[in-house]
């Protein structure tokens, strides 16, 4: 495998905060045009791959009830659907006891095609099974992964942060070994399991954020590192960060990667789940975009009711079953 440097994911996939707001309002506004001219965001998906749009609207007035227009959802509002279903994502791996490295690959393949689409274009529960399917398949088997997502222009190969913090931890376990090379650190193989293991807790919750698609997973690993060992002092930090930069010859100075590694923990801090009352009130505004309303909603709960009613009155009539 190429390493990162010369990756699809370094050269397409990293943006900054700014480009990253773009897009999220582009795709956004797509959708919305595409409300205000259809009545509709949902496309059909055809055999070829090619995308089939319904008919314009040719009937709505500027006089036509406001109230009866399929009102679009907010950008801070596709934020929350984003979110949550990331949250779910994430839900739905631990439950199977998936590795990190499926469940990073999900969460990046999800980011990726929310970043090109909005969540009124394409339900974000059928791309969140799709993406855990995705990433299933590229750990499984590349070639047969890369030929099934070919027609999309996918970028498949990504890199999560959990091989970084390996990296680092294992170059910290050589202090055990040659302490002369890291005099700022004298750990214990207890006390490095246990940074290791609240690093990797740091990488969940950054992997739930925008940073992901913001900086290069061995900022995102280091910054888990900074995390876990502000909260079980192992090393000395900076003075390890300055060890890695001059034993890399990196490009980087200190001050610019200690930058980076606060602003990661600032997306951490501020990160906010949707409350169940945000949800509800998006998804009445995402059935509508999409062309599911109350009325019909309504329509669906009453031939079910009178199905039971029919289905109660034939047991009534036959009496009960033997089987």
């Amino acid at each position: 495998m190429a390493d990162f440097q010369s990756s699809s994911h370094k050269a397409k996939w990293i943006f900054t905060p700014q480009q990253l707001a773009e897009k999220y309002k582009a795709t956004n506004n797509r959708a919305k045009q595409m409300l205000e001219k259809y009545g509709t965001t949902r496309m059909r998906v055809d055999v070829d791959g090619s995308l089939s749009y319904p008919e314009p609207q040719v009937n709505m007035t500027e006089n036509a009830d406001k109230h009866s227009r399929s009102k679009p959802i907010s950008v801070e509002e596709e934020q929350f659907m984003r979110v949550y279903y990331e949250y779910k994502l994430r839900e739905v791996c631990s439950a199977f006891y998936f590795p990190h490295k499926i469940q990073a690959t999900a969460l990046l393949y999800f980011k990726r095609f929310y970043l090109q689409w909005s969540v009124m274009e394409h339900d974000p529960k059928h791309v969140m099974l799709t993406c855990i399917y995705a990433a299933c398949k590229i750990e499984e088997n590349h070639v047969s992964a890369e030929e099934l997502a070919q027609s999309l222009e996918f970028d498949l190969i990504v890199y999560a942060p959990y091989r970084s913090v390996e990296g680092f931890v294992a170059d910290i376990e050589a202090s055990l070994t040659n302490p002369s090379v890291f005099e700022f650190c004298h750990p214990t193989d207890e006390n490095i399991e246990k940074l290791k293991e609240i690093a990797v807790a740091e990488v969940d919750k950054i992997m739930l954020t925008d940073a992901p698609v913001l900086f290069p997973p061995g900022q995102l690993a280091l910054a888990a590192l900074q995390s876990a060992n502000e909260m079980h002092r192992v090393l000395d930090f900076e003075r390890y960060l300055e060890s890695v930069l001059s034993r890399q010859n990196s490009a980087h100075m200190i001050s610019e990667i200690s930058e980076s590694l606060h602003a990661v923990e600032k997306w951490v801090r501020k990160y906010s789940f949707p409350t169940d009352k945000d949800m509800k009130h998006i998804n009445r505004k995402l059935k509508s975009c999409w062309g599911h309303n109350s009325h019909d909603d309504n329509k669906k709960r009453e031939k079910k009711s009178k199905h039971k009613s029919h289905k109660s009155s034939n047991e009534m009539q036959n009496g009960p079953g033997l089987t």
